[in-house]
């Protein structure tokens, strides 16, 4: 969490926690659940699957190539020469590194596209947050990824009360 959000939340619950009847103002979203359950969440990451799957499909080759120059190290050990076993050794080694560093390159790729697609969402989420918020006489909403009381730093919460507005706001993105 951002510190400006921490200190807004923190703020939201101390005036929830003060005024009994602010706390029914008060309400928090998912936007990691927002994002995955929303069409056009679905959407990117059907696109994120479809256009790197190629990219998936030869690491898990080289994977499994690096497991099986390793077994086979580990089986012939005993065999080999001290030179033999280092010069092994180090092509596993770069292979390893080769392989992480392709690996990083694509990761960075998806996270790309993952915040670039994360921004155009982010207004229609931000408009159905508001409207949520409008009809259930929310005042005040925070983002919360995981929400549980013990982990979000929350003093006080109501079972069964309301606050929970990701899937209100799932189901407005989900109306054409």
């Amino acid at each position: 969490m951002q510190p400006l959000a921490a200190r807004l939340l923190v703020i939201g619950l101390i005036a929830a926690w003060a005024s009994p009847a602010a706390a029914e103002g008060v309400g928090f979203v998912n936007m990691e659940r927002i994002f995955a359950q929303s069409p056009q969440g679905a959407a990117v990451q059907q696109r994120l699957a479809d256009e790197f799957a190629e990219e998936q499909r030869a690491f898990a080759t080289r994977e499994q190539e690096i497991r099986q120059l390793q077994a086979r190290l580990e089986r012939d050990k005993p065999l080999m020469s001290k030179a033999q076993l280092e010069k092994q050794e180090n092509e596993i080694k770069a292979q390893i590194e080769q392989f992480e560093k392709d690996f990083a390159e694509v990761q960075q790729q998806v996270a790309k596209i993952q915040q670039e697609e994360g921004e155009k969402l982010l207004e229609p989420a931000q408009a159905a947050i508001s409207a949520v918020a409008k009809e259930k006489g929310i005042s005040a909403v925070f983002e919360i990824n995981t929400f549980d009381p013990n982990r979000a730093g929350m003093m006080y919460f109501e079972e069964g009360s309301q606050v929970d507005l990701t899937d209100a706001v799932v189901d407005k993105l989900n109306k054409p």
